[in-house]
């Protein structure tokens, strides 16, 4: 359960992350205030996906993460600076989503 829970702070840590270096890049005025709040959390994050790798495989892990990661980074770019997703790209989404499922099933422990 703490594994999990450590997984979806680290999601919910890169979403962050994402969205302040998006808005920071929209203003020269906020550029910097951007990259180090980006940075802030993005950097802490990955103490939480080493606890991650603590207990999992680490190639489950790093799936897991980094790919978590960009999907709820790219629904949450969407959201909230109002961007569509196309077709093609949400194709590819759910493809990144079966790559998971399917690095994840192989898991031996």
């Amino acid at each position: 359960m703490k594994t999990y829970l450590s997984l979806i702070v680290f999601w919910a840590m890169q979403v962050v992350a994402q969205i302040l270096f998006k808005w920071g890049s929209l203003s020269e005025a906020r550029w910097l205030t951007g990259f180090i709040a980006g940075n802030v959390f993005g950097f802490s994050s990955i103490w939480l996906l080493m606890l991650v790798y603590k207990v999992m495989n680490p190639n489950v892990a790093l799936a897991l993460g980094t790919a978590g990661a960009f999907l709820f980074g790219q629904i949450g770019l969407s959201l909230v600076f109002k961007t569509q997703i196309s077709p093609w790209q949400a194709a590819g989404m759910l493809a990144i989503i079966a790559g998971i499922v399917m690095l994840s099933m192989g898991h031996q422990e």
